[in-house]
């Protein structure tokens, strides 16, 4: 019996060791969307979809640099005003500040960025086609914690909703006993929430001593991606360029900037 117990606990460590990626990243296994969760459904052609959709998978320097020309306008005004409330009444929004809020993080709508985003998507086929995206985006501190939720709705009504919150900020950081070292050692983590399939989904992250390079973010995007890719959840191709502006919006910093 007590043979049978030291192999089933051996077993549990191989696993958790299995699942967590060098880097440091932390995440579980992927949930099943409740709608597919009862019928077990699973995308039974991911080799041919993987295939298909290949573009989703951009090397790390191509994901942070999308290949397709970007104009990035600053709404003011009536303009910003009319295009914050609409996207922020959509009940994505709505679930991902609940979310946030049940962990202390509150925002003020009236101190959020409001832009409009006009690049080129791909649609299904691999036809390029115009889309025009509203990005909101939303940052608070709180607690020695940073957090920020950002949605973006483009002109089809398709939508990337996100938040997060870590340890580490430029504001955290430039004070003399900063919430990031940890008994004598940097350390900081980052979880985020995407709002995918009618619900929200983390993944986690946490690192020890310096990290002076972005491919920790990459396990970031694929994670996301391998739920689309495995539930055939909807993706759209400017998703790619959402990626790359959130890290250099909000983290590029822990790559040039980050001092220990």
């Amino acid at each position: 019996m007590k043979k049978r117990t030291i192999l089933i606990i051996v077993a549990a460590v191989l696993v958790v060791v299995m699942l967590v990626p060098l880097g440091g990243a932390v995440a579980g296994v992927l949930p099943q969307p409740d709608s597919r969760q009862a019928a077990g459904e699973q995308n039974t052609e991911r080799p041919a979809l993987a295939q298909q959709h290949a573009e989703l998978i951009p090397s790390l320097s191509g994901l942070l640099e999308y290949p397709h020309e970007v104009h990035i306008v600053p709404l003011e005004g009536p303009d910003a005003t009319i295009a914050r409330d609409l996207i922020l009444a959509r009940p994505e929004v709505g679930d991902l500040m609940d979310a946030m809020a049940a962990k202390g993080f509150v925002f003020n709508p009236e101190q959020a960025e409001v832009m409009q985003v006009a690049t080129e998507s791909l649609d299904p086929t691999g036809i390029p086609e115009p889309v025009v995206i509203t990005v909101v985006t939303m940052q608070t501190i709180h607690d020695e914690l940073s957090a920020a939720l950002t949605a973006m709705v483009d002109n089809t009504n398709q939508g990337f909703f996100q938040a997060h919150h870590t340890n580490l900020d430029p504001q955290l950081a430039q004070v003399p006993d900063p919430p990031i070292i940890v008994n004598g050692m940097p350390y900081f983590y980052i979880t985020t929430l995407r709002w995918m399939e009618g619900g929200i989904i983390h993944w986690n992250y946490w690192w020890f001593d310096s990290h002076h390079h972005p491919n920790w973010y990459y396990s970031h995007y694929y994670w996301y991606w391998k739920y689309y890719w495995w539930y055939n959840v909807d993706w759209n191709y400017w998703y790619w360029w959402a990626h790359g502006w959130y890290y250099w919006r909000y983290w590029y910093y822990w790559s040039t900037w980050f001092p220990y």
